[in-house]
């Protein structure tokens, strides 16, 4: 992990918006190929979601990996085990 994933310019963009990339998958409830995966806040912590894109039928709710690169703002020591201080 990188300096990049720690520090990061303020946006200049009006609107900020998630890239949703297309997965290759059909919808078990509408049978839709427009299937997507990307990074949502959840109440959980952050995830990544594979969801239909026409009637927003979740596939897979994972956590995230380091390749995703979210949270943009995870700490350095995410990942590290914990130890119990005597």
């Amino acid at each position: 992990m990188g300096v990049e994933r720690m520090l990061f310019p303020r946006p200049t963009e009006e609107r900020i918006y998630v890239t949703r990339v297309p997965v290759d998958a059909t919808c078990p409830e509408c049978g839709s190929t427009s299937v997507a995966r990307y990074p949502v806040a959840n109440y959980t912590g952050p995830r990544m979601v594979t969801k239909c894109q026409d009637c927003f039928h979740h596939l897979a709710v994972d956590v995230p990996a380091d390749d995703d690169h979210w949270p943009p703002w995870r700490p350095a020591t995410w990942g590290w085990s914990g130890t119990r201080a005597g």
